[in-house]
C-alpha cells in the first residue's frame, strides 16, 4: 500500500468506528475546537477541557436519555420540570425538614420517576401527541416545584453527599460529575446499541405498525423510554444541587430544548428510528465547547445564544452533507 493511501484508510477506519452520522459530528467538534484554540490558547488546556466536560455532564445525561426517547418516536418537553421537582423535593426534605440526605435524594428520584410514569400513562391512554402532552405537564411540574419551594431557593451544606455527586475531583483533576456522565453514557450505549430493548426502540421509532406485527409491545417500550428520561432528569438534578449546594424552582428552564438540540446535532432523526448515544455525546460537547469558547473570548451573554443557535444549524448541515456523501 502506498503512503498516500494510508491516511485514507485510517480515515475510513475512524468513520466505521464512529458511524457515518457520528463521524460528521466528530468532524464538526474537532473543527470548532481548532477554531477556538487558534483564537485563545487556553481553550485546549486540560483544566478547560475538564471544565467543558463538567458543564456537559447534566445536559449530556438528559440528552442521552432523550435520544432513546426520540429514537422511539416520542418527545419529552417536561424534563426541565422533572429536573426542578426532583431537586426541590430533595432540597425541601433535607434543607427544611432535616430529613437524612440519602432518604431525601431517594424521594427526589422517586418523584422524578412518578412524573415520568405520569407522562407515559397520559400519552398511552389518551393518544395525545407527546410534544403537546409533555408541554402541558412541563407547566404543571413547574407549578409543583414553585408550590413545594414556596418560590424560594433552598440552600444546605452536606459535605459527603455533595462530594460524591458534584464537588469532588478524582485524582485531583477529574470532576465527579464527569464520572457520573461517563457511567450513564456507558449504560445508555449498552441499552440502546447492545440489547434487545435497543432493537425494540429502533423498530418502534422506525415503523410502529411493523414493530407491533413483529410482536413488540411498543407502548411498553415507549413507557420505559419515558421512565429512563425521568430517571436521567432526577440524576442530573442531584448532581446540580450537589455542585451548587442550592436548588431553585426555576432551575432547568430551557433544558428540554437544549437536550433535544444536542440529540439532533448528534444525528438523531426527529422522525424517530435513527440516533446514537455517541453522537449525542458529541452534540452535547459541541454546545459546551461553543459556550466556553465564547466566554473565553469575552463575548456578551446575549450574543452567546445566537452563536450557539448558528453552530447548531451548521453542525446539522455538516452532519447531513457528510452522511449523504458517504452513502
Amino acid at each position: 500500500m502506498d503512503a498516500a493511501a494510508r491516511p485514507k484508510k485510517r480515515l475510513g477506519a475512524v468513520a466505521r468506528i464512529f458511524g457515518l452520522r457520528d463521524f460528521g459530528v466528530l468532524v464538526a467538534a474537532v473543527l470548532i475546537a481548532a477554531f477556538f484554540s487558534v483564537i485563545t490558547p487556553t481553550f485546549l488546556t486540560s483544566y478547560n477541557l475538564f471544565n467543558i466536560l463538567r458543564q456537559t455532564a447534566e445536559l449530556g445525561i438528559i440528552a442521552m436519555a432523550m435520544t432513546m426517547l426520540i429514537v422511539a418516536g416520542e418527545f419529552d418537553l417536561s424534563v426541565g420540570g422533572i429536573y426542578a421537582v426532583a431537586g426541590v423535593v430533595t432540597g425541601v426534605l433535607a434543607g427544611r425538614h432535616d430529613v437524612n440526605i440519602w432518604w431525601a435524594a431517594l424521594a427526589g428520584m422517586t418523584a422524578a420517576l412518578l412524573l415520568g410514569l405520569l407522562n407515559a400513562v397520559l400519552i398511552a391512554s389518551t393518544r395525545i401527541n407527546s410534544f403537546i402532552a409533555t408541554l402541558s405537564t412541563m407547566m404543571v411540574y413547574r407549578g409543583v416545584a414553585m408550590v413545594l419551594s414556596e418560590g424560594q431557593p433552598i440552600s444546605f451544606r452536606l459535605d459527603f453527599f455533595m462530594d460524591l455527586f458534584g464537588r469532588a475531583e478524582l485524582f485531583g483533576v477529574l470532576p465527579v460529575p464527569v464520572v457520573w456522565f461517563a457511567a450513564w453514557g456507558v449504560l445508555s450505549y449498552v441499552l440502546l446499541h447492545r440489547t434487545t430493548f435497543g432493537v425494540r426502540v429502533f423498530a418502534t421509532g422506525d415503523n410502529r405498525e411493523a414493530a407491533e406485527l413483529a410482536g413488540i409491545k411498543t407502548t411498553r417500550v415507549k413507557a420505559t423510554a419515558f421512565l429512563l428520561t425521568a430517571l436521567a432528569s432526577g440524576l442530573a438534578a442531584l448532581i446540580s444541587l450537589s455542585f451548587l449546594r442550592t436548588v431553585t424552582p426555576t432551575q432547568g428552564t430551557g433544558l428540554e430544548l437544549e437536550a433535544i438540540a444536542a440529540a439532533v446535532i448528534g444525528g438523531t432523526a426527529m422522525s424517530g428510528g435513527v440516533g446514537s448515544i455517541l453522537g449525542t455525546f458529541l452534540g452535547t460537547f459541541i454546545m459546551a465547547e461553543v459556550r466556553t469558547g465564547l466566554v473565553l473570548l469575552g463575548t456578551d451573554a446575549y450574543v452567546q445564544d445566537a452563536f450557539v443557535g448558528l453552530v447548531i444549524a451548521l453542525a446539522v448541515i455538516v452532519n447531513v452533507r457528510l452522511s449523504t456523501r458517504r452513502r
